[in-house]
């Protein structure tokens, strides 16, 4: 199997300026680059370009995955993690798991980097979809949902590298069981299922921000001059919603009268909860097991039904029914095929006895004759008793 390795980049809160993009031309001599999105596929070589670099120049998010084992995300954030640093430890705790804030200023950039041998997990390709899926991961980081923080170390946590019999779970933020779906479809990409979420989130309580009735982001707002409340506006409707949002938030935040996002620690194991989302799997397929067969046996008996009355008609008038017969194998097909041995059966049980047996048989023995190279038409007929 040849190596293979997919490197994009994108940009959400706007597009690249001229300058970054001169930037971006620099680290890819054949990529495919615009001012939202850089992408490029190689084999039997790898990207060499500025990762990081790249996300500090205009985009945002980055996905590399290779074929051999290697999967990375990074996220650039702009006005860095919104949770206090006590909060932040307990989740850092793997090698593949990192924050670097940059030189100057509150932003940086959070990355998970797991190690697998090659062919540890599956394969995926639907790289769009687990950059959407990054996208509101970052969301959520940026007003503050710990939930997306726990998602991720869950994403790093999983590797080689680490035993997860040892790896223990940072304190686990409530409403876990209600996370956005659009986050959840992230773990597959590093080959986790995403029931791992409903094992994380049993025994701990749901979340309401405004449970307790008070609202800083209402006081806030009422907090503040009139001027500035226009300004804002202004700035909500000509500037990236998501990024004002993320710096009014950090400065609530940093005012104190936001509320930090509530956990419970459990100190158990990523292995127990590995195998408790195995037996949540089991579950799961054994239930989506019991629904098809339930369906099956209804359509077999819907499909039962239409044909007794079809039977019906067939013994008001055989001579219909062998013309359709011969109708639907000049259609061609194997599926034709089947379907006339199948009008020339329920016709031979319809009219019943010697009759309606000889009946069945001799349009066969027609049919067969009329195209004697279907062979497919032949096994059909054989199959149903209908020809030897």
């Amino acid at each position: 199997m040849s190596e293979y390795q997919y490197v994009v980049f994108r940009a959400i809160d706007r597009p690249l300026d001229d300058k970054q993009l001169a930037f971006a031309e620099k680290q890819s001599s054949h990529s495919e680059l615009s001012r939202w999105e850089m992408s490029v596929e190689y084999h039997y070589s790898s990207f060499r370009g500025d990762v990081d670099g790249l996300l500090r120049r205009g985009f945002d998010l980055h996905l590399a995955y290779t074929n051999y084992g290697d999967r990375e995300i990074r996220l650039r954030l702009p006005s860095g993690l919104p949770f206090p640093q006590s909060t932040i430890t307990p989740f850092l705790t793997c090698g593949s798991f990192e924050w670097e804030q940059d030189a100057k200023g509150i932003g940086g950039i959070l990355s998970v980097a797991p190690f697998h041998e090659s062919g540890d997990i599956e394969e995926v390709w639907d790289f769009d979809d687990y950059l959407d899926s990054l996208a509101k991961v970052r969301e959520q980081l940026i007003v503050g949902d710990l939930r997306a923080l726990y998602l991720l170390w869950l994403c790093a946590a999983y590797e080689d590298n680490e035993d997860p019999a040892e790896m223990i779970e940072p304190p686990v933020p409530h409403g876990l069981d209600n996370l956005p779906a659009l986050s959840t479809s992230l773990l597959p990409f590093f080959g986790l299922d995403p029931l791992i979420l409903k094992a994380a989130a049993k025994g701990v309580p749901g979340f309401d921000s405004n449970a307790n009735g008070e609202d800083p982001i209402q006081d806030w707002s009422q907090s503040i001059p009139e001027a500035r409340s226009r300004v804002l506006l202004q700035r909500f409707l000509k500037e990236d919603p998501v990024s004002v949002k993320a710096e009014l938030l950090a400065e609530i935040r940093a005012s104190g009268s936001v509320v930090d996002w509530p956990t419970t620690v459990r100190g158990g194991t990523l292995d127990e909860l590995l195998d408790a989302t195995v037996e949540l799997r089991e579950e799961a397929n054994r239930i989506q097991e019991q629904k098809q067969q339930a369906k099956a046996k209804r359509e077999a008996a819907k499909a039962e039904k239409e044909r007794l009355a079809r039977m019906e008609k067939m013994k008001a008038a055989p001579k219909t029914w062998l013309a359709e017969a011969e109708k639907t194998v000049n259609a061609r097909g194997t599926a034709n095929y089947k379907a006339a041995a199948d009008i020339l059966a329920d016709l031979r049980e319809a009219v019943g006895g010697e009759k309606g047996n000889q009946l069945a048989r001799d349009c066969a023995t027609k049919l067969a004759k009329a195209h004697p190279t279907l062979n497919m038409l032949k096994s059909a007929l054989r199959k149903r008793g209908l020809f030897e």
